[in-house]
């Protein structure tokens, strides 16, 4: 696929499926038939035949350059200069499709053409004057080899305009040409601003999906590694309990399925989502699961779940807990979650606090401080991207305004700590 700022108006793919290529073709070849024989016409019949055929030559690599534009616009808007500047050379004296060519470029550079834009209007507009005051003074005053404006009266004799005539009129002509070009120039400055707009929503969409694919990333994140932690805690668990006390491997095995039941329903919740309306309208599909995620009030079952994976855990609400909308809720939940994860992961059955502190207006702080361990999973075994989720969490705390800080506990010696403020 060409570049956008080298192919302005040509479609992907192959040119003979470009249908703005097509009508493009229609509608000039009509223009140029209709109007370039009108001129082409004025010249074969009131000069000489070279001239004349010059005329034709431009106007033909005026066509070209028109098609060219739509895949390199600088080359294009060169080889139509060039047409320009032979038709012009011909003294033709009437220049219809000229100046309706130039009303068009001027449309065109405005709209397409980003590089260079004020030296091509330049030359636009200063060849355009120069062209329509030369054409009017030469072949109004007879001098011209091609066709001529020269006016012959009744008894035969041949009349030439008085030069402040020829002035005035190359002046009225080439103040035409001016108002014509900055009248082409602001359609093009509108057709800019479309374009730039739909670029601009193009972004949007893209950058959304990105952000949105990056999100159902975090949460798949958060949600197996969680589960998946804690299914094996209780598994190895179970397995050296149930050698002395059969009943603790059947508790053992009891969490690993609500543990799992639990994880697989928000999957479920999460992958929902992705499914597109089976009935094609706009109504959501009657299989989407729509019940709410986890928020606040889920905090103390992953406390319970981490105690019953062999954490000691202190869960301490401080102050009076408020309200807070969805999102903020499941930050919260994913935040507990992610902390209580690392410290089975990585310090293994040890003591640890959760702490979520309501005491300043406007703000939650959430803090896991946990005493150090010998970890649950042997690092060799354990290659997922060691600090993915605490990064996720600084995102996901700046998303609401707040900030995500970790490092040594000062609660427990030789611990860790996370402390994540959010605005609620």
């Amino acid at each position: 696929m060409m570049d956008t700022v080298t192919a302005p108006q040509a479609q992907p793919g192959p040119f003979w499926r470009d249908r703005g290529l097509w009508l493009q073709l229609v509608i000039q070849s009509a223009v140029f038939f209709l109007f370039g024989a009108m001129d082409a016409g004025n010249a074969f019949s009131f000069g000489p035949v070279v001239p004349s055929w010059v005329l034709v030559a431009g106007y033909t690599l005026v066509f070209a350059g028109m098609l060219i534009q739509r895949w390199r616009a600088e080359v294009g808007l060169t080889v139509v200069a060039i047409g320009l500047v032979t038709a012009a050379g011909s003294l033709a004296g009437i220049y219809i499709l000229a100046y309706l060519v130039v009303c068009y470029e001027a449309w065109f550079i405005s709209a397409f053409v980003r590089r260079r834009r004020g030296m091509w209007l330049a030359l636009l507009t200063g060849g355009s004057v120069a062209a329509v005051v030369l054409v009017s003074v030469v072949s109004g005053s007879g001098r011209a080899w091609g066709a001529s404006t020269t006016a012959v009266d009744p008894a035969g004799e041949t009349y030439t305009p008085p030069d402040a005539q020829l002035v005035m009129m190359g002046a009225v002509l080439g103040l035409l040409a001016v108002i014509s070009i900055g009248l082409f120039w602001q359609l093009g400055m509108t057709t800019r601003r479309q374009y730039e707009r739909m670029e601009s929503l193009a972004a949007r969409v893209e950058l959304a999906a990105v952000a949105e694919r990056t999100r159902i990333a975090r949460e798949m994140h958060d949600i197996v590694a969680h589960s998946l932690t804690a299914v094996i805690a209780q598994a190895d668990g179970g397995r050296y309990a149930g050698r002395q006390d059969p009943s603790k491997a059947i508790e053992a095995l009891a969490t690993i399925s609500s543990t799992g039941r639990d994880a697989l329903t928000q999957m479920r919740q999460l992958l929902s989502v992705l499914r597109s309306d089976r009935n094609g309208g706009g109504t959501a599909d009657a299989t989407r699961d729509t019940s709410a995620p986890p928020g606040v009030s889920g905090v103390a079952g992953l406390v319970e779940d981490a105690r019953r994976s062999g954490v000691s855990v202190d869960y301490e609400v401080l102050g009076t807990a408020g309200t807070v909308d969805v999102a903020v809720g499941l930050t919260v939940y994913r935040t507990v979650q992610e902390c209580l994860t690392n410290i089975l992961k990585h310090a293994g059955p040890t003591r640890a606090r959760v702490i979520l502190d309501w005491n300043v207006t406007g703000k939650l702080r959430i803090t896991v401080d946990n005493a150090p361990g010998n970890g649950l999973i042997d690092s060799d075994d354990s290659d997922d991207g060691r600090g993915q989720g605490l990064v996720g969490l600084r995102e996901r705390a700046r998303i609401h305004g707040g900030t995500a800080e970790w490092g040594a506990s000062e609660r427990y010696v030789g611990g860790w700590r996370v402390d994540v403020v959010l605005s609620v």
